[in-house]
Formats: structure tokens, sequence, C-alpha cells
């Protein structure tokens, strides 16, 4: 037998659990509070406003296809 295999095999020692799981669950939760907040202020209608940003911004796109559409269809 060779000296290497009648040593003993000893198992490293465990370490503490590190934060990396701690932190990660603080940043799905950080995410998940933005994300909210930004979902409410995109499709909420505010005091004095009569539409939505989302709906502004559809009625935008709207508008320029309308406009380009129009000017697609002149003669050259």
């Amino acid at each position: 037998m060779n000296a290497s295999a009648m040593r003993p095999r000893h198992r490293r020692p465990r370490r503490a659990p590190s934060s990396c799981h701690a932190q990660r669950g603080q940043v799905i939760a950080e995410y998940v509070i933005v994300a909210g907040i930004l979902a409410v202020m995109l499709f909420a209608t505010f005091p004095g406003a009569d539409r939505s940003v989302i709906a502004l911004l559809i009625k935008a796109f709207r508008d320029a296809w309308a406009t380009y559409s129009y000017t697609l269809s002149y003669p050259l």
C-alpha cells in the first residue's frame, strides 16, 4: 500500500451559510416593489388626466402610424 492510501481522509469543515441567499431574497423583494410601482404609474389614471400613460403612448403610436401611412399613400 502506498502512503496516501493509509492517511485518513478528512472532510472539509462546513462553513456557515453565506448571506448570498438572503441578499438574493432582498433583491427579489426590491424588484417586485419597483415593478409594482411602475405598473401602477403606467396603467393608473391620475386626477386631472383623462388617460393613463399607456393609453397616451398607444394613441401616439396610432397617430404616428396614421401619418406615416397617409404619407405613403401619395403617388410619386
